[in-house]
């Protein structure tokens, strides 16, 4: 079993403290009033977990999460009001039938992000506010929309929860459910998964991810626990209103979440509390509860100006200042046999438009190193992307042991034993080293205790088992590109691609990087092939080398012979042919 799935943090403790609080001491003490509040903030807290995820683990900026909350609260109220089944049965349905529409929002996230994806996810949640409009919730009417002219149907609420203070004790278990659910999902696979599609999607499918996948999973349980809300909130007052989901509502719920600060539970309930009780305290006090729009908005500035992980990443750093002031070695195994065979690259074309990026590029590396060098320009790196899958070939193959990597899809190369790293190092920022390998691994069937003991090798090789624990935004670029180099020796790698990966390195660092990619055969097995503007470092690791220019094969050879070629000193080293 994962020896880290349930280890409880410091900020999960103080989680859970605030969870048995809120759970005996605040039913208890509140008036009829503040009970609806808080348990409408419980709905919300559930909610706003939902779209802050979505925005810490991916990046993703859903607009739509009060939309389906109202879906679910109007499932729940259909159900409740023409079948009259118990509670838990309609609140699941509820759950699930939200998490459908999730899905379907998650069909735009795979070719949109940013902008134009918070647009579209907006537009969906003006359609479910004008449906909500027009055809009410259900009310124990006739027909498919459940609608009639008086209120009279009565509302089952759980046989443990008939009380407003009982209610309110379920809603808290229930947001505090969805809270672990979402935790348990980013301390497993797609948690990894997700950290790296949001680093980068190439990355993430050189790695053996399967992106569509992982994106629709994401918003699928966005739905689910928005559709949970929506059902606890129905459950709470019994009848719903069109004016409760307006599409401004999910605009305001995101906006909160950025200010209590996505990457943390406290945040989602900071994002709540500041939208359910701030304008009830302010009407208690005879203020305008208008006002609160104008907190709000100092409290978005706040956070884009000075505080990025929002409230709650300022009340954790304080915390963790105040504690701070207060208070196995593994020996390498015996390479797996990798590719014996050659990689044989037939007649790679490849065009941008009226572009010709490549042009019917052969070669055939036999070499356990091999390099491509040529200027900038050359079709290095698409010729790169081609054999990763990111960048598709007119009719060429690129045969490796009896497989054409051409016929298979970018993430199930990785999973065949393709790895490459990219010119920028892609490590993402919230996993830690250890976390940031194991993301190699998750797609592929091995046991996990020897997931955790391939990590531990590759670590071991490239120098970073003393840092496995850390957090990859602590690390150095050479501590980062040495990562990057132990996610391409896991899971019986064939063959592994660099992408200039000295760029930005000292002379001893890319001496050191050298000898590591040096030994990677040895340890592996795999071919390695590395595209680099370092002479020195081709010519010291590489015995081949294939040279292009303009998308053209110039020279391929030995390295030494290559390199001496007057065409390849005209073209790359600015020697002209005598």
């Amino acid at each position: 079993m994962h020896r880290d799935l349930f280890h409880i943090t410091p900020s999960g403790r103080a989680g859970l403290i605030f969870a048995l609080f809120a759970f005996l001491v605040i039913p208890s003490v509140s008036g009829s009033q503040w009970l609806s509040i808080f348990t409408s903030t419980g709905c919300f807290t559930l909610a706003a977990a939902g779209v802050a995820f979505l925005y810490a683990r991916l990046g993703m900026v859903s607009l739509t999460q009060v939309g389906l909350m109202g879906v679910g609260g109007w499932v729940m109220l259909r159900l409740n009001h023409a079948y009259n089944l118990p509670f838990e049965i309609n609140f699941i349905a509820a759950g699930l039938i939200t998490m459908v529409f999730g899905m379907i929002l998650a069909l735009p996230a795979l070719r949109l992000r940013g902008l134009y994806l918070a647009l579209v996810t907006l537009m969906a949640a003006g359609g479910f506010e004008i449906v909500f409009s027009t055809f009410q919730f259900p009310n124990g009417g006739d027909g498919f929309w459940g609608v009639k002219s008086s209120f009279s149907a009565e509302f089952r609420r759980p046989w443990l929860a008939q009380s407003d203070e009982g209610f309110l004790r379920y809603t808290i278990v229930i947001a505090t459910l969805g809270f672990l659910l979402i935790e348990l999902h980013r301390r497993l696979a797609p948690g990894r998964a997700w950290a790296l599609i949001r680093r980068s999607e190439a990355a993430a499918m050189s790695a053996g991810i399967n992106v569509t996948l992982y994106k629709t999973w994401a918003f699928a349980i966005s739905g689910l626990v928005a559709g949970f809300a929506g059902a606890l909130l129905a459950g709470s007052l019994g009848l719903l209103d069109g004016g409760t989901f307006r599409a401004s509502e999910s605009v305001m719920i995101f906006a909160l979440a950025v200010v209590g600060g996505a990457n943390y539970w406290l945040g989602a309930v900071l994002a709540a509390a500041l939208f359910r009780i701030v304008p009830a305290l302010l009407n208690n006090w005879g203020v305008d509860a208008d006002l609160s729009f104008v907190i709000f908005g100092a409290g978005l500035l706040h956070a884009i100006i000075t505080a990025p992980d929002g409230i709650a990443g300022q009340l954790m750093g304080l915390g963790a200042k105040i504690g701070k002031r207060a208070g196995s070695a593994f020996k390498a195994a015996p390479a797996e046999a990798g590719l014996s065979t050659s990689i044989d690259i037939k007649n790679i074309t490849v065009r941008f438009g009226g572009v010709v990026a490549l042009d019917d590029i052969s070669a055939k590396f036999t070499k356990p190193v091999s390099g491509i060098i040529g200027p900038n320009g050359a079709g290095k790196t698409t010729l790169m992307n081609v054999i990763s899958g990111f960048v598709p070939d007119e009719n060429g193959a690129v045969q490796a042991a009896g497989q054409d990597l051409l016929a298979l899809r970018a993430h199930q190369r990785g999973h065949w034993g393709l790895r490459r790293s990219f010119q920028k190092e892609e490590i993402a920022d919230d996993l830690s080293v250890e976390d940031n390998v194991m993301a190699q691994l998750d797609g592929m069937h091995m046991p996990h205790h020897e997931k955790r003991a391939d990590v531990a090798r590759a670590l071991e090789i490239a120098g970073m088992t003393d840092k496995a624990k850390l957090a990859g935004r602590s690390l150095n670029s050479f501590e980062r590109r040495l990562v990057d180099v132990a996610k391409c020796l896991v899971g019986n790698p064939r063959i592994i691609m660099f992408d200039e990966p000295a760029g930005g390195l000292s002379s001893k660092e890319t001496l050191m990087l050298g000898d590591l990619i040096l030994s990677i055969h040895e340890h592996t097995g795999a071919k390695t092939l590395v595209i680099d503007h370092d002479v020195d470092l081709i010519s010291r690791i590489c015995e081949e080398t294939l040279v292009l220019d303009f998308g053209e094969r110039i020279a391929f050879g030995k390295t030494a012979k290559v390199l001496a070629d007057p065409k390849v000193r005209a073209a790359y080293l600015g020697v002209e042919e005598g």
